[in-house]
């Protein structure tokens, strides 16, 4: 097997766990809102821009050591619906750390779902 059918089958592999957990954060939204209304809806777009942020990088083959660079671009996605929801919700007093470390936390709980089992790789004779 190929170097780049590996990395191919890799990035098929994220592929899938990444819908997956977009799937999750649709249903999640409801719980989410029960719990802190008014921030399921920020919750959904975040895992959104997550997930954009992590193709766009497996797309340029930068997945590894980019952790800064995606979280870069996620914080410049969600900074305008984050403003308003924390405005929405009273809070008109926040920085970006306060963003950068939101984000942080909606990929950990992305983090913290298990991982599908891979399907495998038959290889042609």
């Amino acid at each position: 097997m190929s170097v780049a059918t590996i990395l191919s089958d890799i990035g098929h592999a994220l592929e899938k766990v990444f819908n997956v957990a977009t799937k999750i954060a649709v249903i999640a939204e409801p719980i989410v809102d029960l719990a802190l209304p008014g921030i399921a809806t920020l919750y959904n777009t975040t895992v959104t821009e997550i997930v954009n942020a992590e193709n766009a990088a497996i797309a340029a083959g930068a997945q590894n050591g980019s952790g800064a660079q995606k979280l870069a671009a996620v914080v410049a996605a969600i900074t305008p619906a984050f403003n308003a929801a924390m405005l929405q919700n009273g809070v008109s007093s926040h920085t970006t750390t306060t963003i950068e470390a939101y984000v942080n936390a909606v990929v950990a709980s992305l983090n913290a779902i298990p991982a599908a089992a891979p399907a495998a790789v038959i290889e042609k004779a």
